[in-house]
């Protein structure tokens, strides 16, 4: 009789998994553009994450894909990393700094390190914006305050996140705002997590929490298990990170999929 229970133990367990890991109904939201450019169209003098990098990017007419943090007083901030070391030779973390303090660590060009709002206004809707909401402390008001000024925004955005808890924040108070998880290899989510939690965040099994509308996956994933089941079983609206030749760019756009790429001065 044991053996009786093994095909409902398996359709329990396949159940399972499609409750924990499925995003949301395709249909649902607006669709991504085609191109973004990562954190930019950065380099030869305009850093990443940049006013500069934008203006060219708005200038070439591709998206933009950005980042942004907290400062110690609480104001929205363009940077990528947690601390200032590789960009600005500080030790100090952002969330440490206040805004003021943050303005005197310039960039490798010179530049100040722009708020969003500054990011904002140098776009002025002229290219769709993909903004990455960083993990750390004061995770909640980081989104609640890049929410405020999204809102106010005249312009086309979405959001993604590494973190589901962020994603999970937009899902309750901004449904109809196009929202991406953010996925990479089990390696890079160590220090963050332990090992059993990046395993699970590597294969998506926290979608239940946020039911993204697309997945923006690391290009080392691609052909591995978890993506070929978000595009079998669910045809998973996907976009992937970080494309730097042209063959990869061809690739991704064969495939459907968005793609944030990596281009230098002189590329077409």
């Amino acid at each position: 009789m044991l053996w009786c229970l093994i095909p409902a133990l398996l359709l329990a367990l396949f159940l399972l998994y499609v409750f924990l890991t499925a995003p949301a109904r395709r249909g649902r939201a607006r669709p991504l553009a085609r191109l973004y450019a990562h954190r930019g169209l950065h380099g030869n003098g305009a850093p990443e994450n940049s006013l500069a990098a934008f203006a060219r990017a708005c200038e070439a007419g591709v998206g933009i894909e950005l980042d942004v943090r907290l400062s110690a007083d609480g104001e929205v901030v363009v940077f990528h990393d947690a601390a200032l070391k590789r960009l600005c030779g500080r030790e100090e973390r952002v969330d440490a700094l206040t805004l003021a303090q943050l303005r005197a660590c310039p960039l490798p060009d010179g530049s100040r390190i722009p708020t969003l709002e500054e990011a904002l206004q140098t776009v002025a809707g002229r290219v769709p914006l993909l903004v990455e909401v960083k993990n750390g402390r004061g995770l909640t008001r980081l989104c609640a305050r890049t929410l405020q000024q999204l809102r106010a925004y005249d312009g086309a955005w979405a959001v993604e996140s590494f973190d589901p808890r962020a994603v999970r924040y937009f899902r309750r108070r901004a449904p109809e705002v196009p929202r991406g998880q953010l996925v990479s290899l089990p390696d890079e989510y160590l220090g963050a997590v332990l090992r059993t939690g990046a395993q699970a965040l590597s294969h998506l099994l926290a979608n239940f929490l946020s039911r993204p509308d697309f997945i923006a996956y690391d290009r080392r994933m691609e052909g591995g298990r978890t993506l070929r089941i978000q595009r079998g079983l669910y045809r998973a609206r996907l976009a992937v990170w970080t494309v730097r030749s042209r063959a990869e760019l061809k690739s991704a756009l064969a495939r459907g999929e968005s793609a944030i790429f990596e281009a230098w001065q002189g590329d077409d």
